[in-house]
Parts: C-alpha cells; structure tokens; sequence
C-alpha cells in the first residue's frame, strides 16, 4: 500500500492509521471472508484460552495428509485478541479465510494471556503447548487424515513461539508433534518478532520486566543461546521441522531488524547441516509491522503476495512426507 511509508516505522505510531488504511478494503471482501466457516472452542481453563477454527470447503490433501495452520498474533503482550473491534471482527477472520478458502488449509486462531491477566514468562509458550495439544486431540477441520501442523507467530505472537520451541518445559509437548504420523510439526514462520527486547521504547520498560522477570535471558535471543549450549541440533529440526524468519520492509530497525540480526548470526553459528539448512530468510516489500496481517483477504495482488507465497513454501515442505521418527534425536532439553 502506497501510503505506508508515510506512516512512519514506529510501531506506536502505525497501528491507528494502518487499521484505518485496510478497515475499507476489507469490508469491501467481507462477503468472502464471511463466508468461510468457523468454530469457537476452548482449549483450556483460562477465560482467555479460547480458540477460533477456520475450516475450508475442501482440505488440501498431499502425501495422503491434511494441513492445519496455528496462528499466534501480536499485540505487545498487553493487548490483542483473535477478533479486533476496530476492523469489525473481520481481522484475523480474514487470516482465516484467506488460508482455509484459497490454499485448503484449517486455521486455528488462538488467544493467549496478556499482562491483564497476570501473565508471565512462560504463559505465552504454556498456551501455544495446550492449543497444540488440543490440536492434537480434537484434530479440526474436515477430513481424518494425518495433520501436517504450521505455527506462525507474529510479533509477540512469535515470541512465544520461540519460548515454546526452544524452552525445555516443552519438550513432551513438542515430541507429541515431533514423534509418530498423526499430527507432524512440519514448519513454524516467526513473523515480524522482536527477538531480542533491548532497544524497546522506553515506555514499555515496566511491561517488559513484569511479564520477563529476567529480560537478556528469557527473550527470544537469550533462549537460542541457551538452547544451543545444551543441544544442537534442536529437537524440531532434528525432526525435519523448518523455520521461516520474514520481515516487513518497513519494520522498525531498533525494535525489529536489528533483533533479527542478532537473532540470525546466533543461529547461524550453528554449523551442522540441519540447522543451518533448516532456516529460511525472507521480506516483505511495502508492509509495515501491522500490515501484513490485515492484508490478508483483501482481494489484492500486491497485499497478499506474502502469504501467497508462505502457502507455497508450506506446501513444498508437504510434498516430502514427514522424516521418519527413527531420526530424531532424543533427549534434547529434558529437565
């Protein structure tokens, strides 16, 4: 959208405007974003822990499996929810659609504890662990084959993603969808994250410390340095499990790009072949920090060509079944 950069990078500064810029266009689709069916259900005792599944016509099938996306967005740890007023419940159901009606996928939404709720570390990663295991166990969507499982997490949503893949709490959760052929984690996409906390405004500062406890250590950044210093490679990708880092190009450089570099050498100083392998480095033109997700289900080329183009990477990792169990290390993380 052309009038982006004129919001500025600040993320602050950008959501207000940026809703308002994508509110028409998508109310222009909102019969088609509509129009997609969709389920609430709980996936936990928490008022918060609640769930939208978004489930297409037709499931994609391939390699004799179905997939389902879990989708985890932002909101700074103080704020968000799997509907937002101001876009008039049509974002993420626009999400939703978009990935259940043109690529076959289930989507499930997932709301998470905030700070309001006496969130902390690691609530975030607790919550994406029971909304795979209800995955798991109540397998959404149609069809009854195997499930090819796909998280992404946007902004704070990525950043408990990251909690989740890299903190030894985790690991039973994680060898569920590592081990065996019912439900595979097959990729995770870590959208737009703040991987590490150092440079966030000011104003943030007693937010972060709440919710954190110790910031250097339990930040995204802080994790993967502990993860590789007692096992490498992780168990997910030793499961053949594949990670996208995207950016968009009109992300904040203090709070976002510079993060992700660091983040990026860290790993990148793994050097077996899986990890490095593993990882996946991409941008999106003309999107600021909010827009990528409100873009989705607009009907337009130019805004949806990201996640376009994430289907497609998903979909290419489905056509190779998932790596036979025999090869994932054991062990990895456990307390």
């Amino acid at each position: 959208m052309d009038e982006l950069p004129s919001f500025g990078k600040a993320i602050q500064d950008i959501v207000v405007p940026t809703f308002g810029a994508y509110k028409p266009l998508l109310e222009k689709n909102a019969d088609f974003i509509r129009s997609c069916k969709t389920e609430t259900f709980r996936y936990g005792s928490h008022e918060r822990q609640q769930l939208d599944v978004y489930s297409p016509n037709t499931p994609s099938i391939i390699n004799g499996r179905r997939p389902v996306l879990l989708f985890e967005y932002g909101g700074g740890l103080v704020q968000g929810g799997k509907n937002i007023p101001p876009l008039g419940g049509l974002c993420y159901a626009n999400l939703g659609a978009f990935f259940a009606l043109k690529f076959g996928y289930t989507v499930v939404v997932a709301d998470y504890r905030l700070t309001s709720h006496d969130a902390k570390f690691p609530s975030g990663g607790e919550d994406i662990a029971l909304a795979v295991d209800w995955i798991c166990e109540k397998r959404p969507g149609p069809g009854s084959e195997p499930v090819d499982l796909f998280i992404m997490g946007n902004s704070a949503g990525g950043i408990h993603l990251t909690t989740f893949l890299l903190l030894p709490d985790f690991t039973k959760t994680r060898e569920r969808v590592l081990k065996g052929e019912d439900t595979r984690l097959r990729g995770v996409v870590l959208l737009s994250c703040p991987f590490s906390l150092a440079n966030s405004h000011e104003s943030r500062e007693e937010i972060l410390k709440g919710y954190f406890g110790d910031i250097q250590a339990n930040e995204p950044l802080g994790l993967l340095k502990a993860a590789r210093k007692r096992q490498t490679p992780f168990d997910f990708i030793a499961a053949g499990c594949r990670v996208a880092v995207i950016n968009a190009e009109l992300d904040p450089e203090d709070e976002i790009l510079e993060p992700r570099e660091d983040f990026l050498q860290e790993w990148l100083q793994m050097t077996d072949t899986d990890s490095r392998s593993a990882l996946t480095i991409d941008w999106m033109p003309r999107h600021n920090h909010i827009s990528p997700a409100t873009s989705l289900g607009t009907g337009l080329d130019q805004e949806e060509a990201w996640g376009r183009q994430v289907a497609s990477w998903w979909d290419g990792i489905r056509t190779f079944p998932p790596r036979g169990s025999n090869d994932i290390t054991e062990g990895y993380g456990e307390s």
